[in-house]
């Protein structure tokens, strides 16, 4: 946003420094496919079935030590005919806090939506209106354009694919498809037990399924995504996501202040519920 005190802080508190990221240009070259055919694993596919329990343990104990991250993301959006390709700036912080500003080419911030301790912003240019409401995940949701959480799209960004800090996870071996899946209330998420990475994640929604496919992974530290589609079929809209390779584990800074919604010099306050989910950050200009 032009001059906005939101703008000003993210630029203060992230300088463009590609020496200080985590992962290399190279490694975006070298990033892990979907894991091997468990048929020549079959000692593995065994142990899976017998104790999904500890297979999820070893993978969900490789994201400890990342509580936050921030990366650049270039995400395409299309419905029916309707397309388009936004490049983003996204702050995350577990396990429901996250900030997503769309940058305009000279890096200026197009529209920014954040999550925070108890209230969601959504701003863009083109209206110059700040959109905000209580921290739940419908207003998320409605701000998005997609029915998700913000704790739901933090666990789908980092990779894990469902919260990790529930308590009330329920694993399961699926002989199906020959995965671990984990499930948290209406969300699931395949575990490969070979390669410890979450390859497919489904939320059944109050407005259909959505679709969420991992592609890519970074092979340094915990397996963050690197690429991925997102869909949602009732509605005819994809998502393709790719991570640059320049992103930051737990930088410094970021914490749970950082989300608070500022207010954006001469933007009108209207409350969340007045936007429609056509409005959305992902879904503004597609054709309906």
């Amino acid at each position: 946003m032009p001059n906005g005190p939101k703008n000003q802080i993210a630029k203060s508190r992230w300088p463009r420094r590609t020496t200080s990221f985590l992962v290399s240009a190279l490694l975006l070259s070298a990033c892990t496919r979907v894991g091997p055919s468990l048929e020549t694993y079959s000692d593995v596919a065994d142990r899976a079935r017998q104790d999904p329990q500890s297979f999820v343990r070893e993978a969900h104990s490789r994201w400890d030590n990342l509580l936050g991250m921030v990366g650049s993301y270039q995400i395409r959006s299309s419905q029916g005919v309707g397309s388009q390709t936004m490049n983003t700036q996204i702050y995350l912080l577990r396990d429901r806090f996250l900030d997503i500003q769309v940058l305009a080419p000279t890096g200026s911030t197009e529209a920014y939506l954040v999550a925070g301790e108890s209230e969601v912003g959504f701003w863009a240019s083109d209206e110059n209106r700040l959109y905000k409401g209580p921290s739940h995940p419908g207003e998320f949701g409605r701000a998005l354009g997609i029915n998700l959480s913000p704790a739901a799209v933090v666990a789908v960004l980092m990779g894990y694919g469902v919260d990790i800090g529930s308590g009330d996870l329920s694993v399961q071996w699926d002989e199906t498809v020959q995965r671990i899946r984990v499930t948290l209330a209406e969300t699931s998420a395949w575990l490969h037990p070979v390669s410890g990475r979450f390859e497919r994640v489904l939320a059944e929604t109050a407005s259909g399924l959505i679709e969420i496919e991992y592609e890519a992974w970074s092979e340094v530290g915990p397996p963050v995504p690197l690429r991925m589609r997102v869909e949602v079929p009732t509605e005819d809209i994809t998502l393709e996501l790719r991570l640059a390779a320049a992103w930051q584990s737990n930088p410094k800074g970021l914490d749970k202040t950082y989300f608070d919604v500022y207010p954006v010099s001469g933007a009108v306050d209207a409350p969340l519920s007045l936007l429609q989910a056509k409005g959305g950050l992902l879904r503004r200009g597609l054709s309906q």
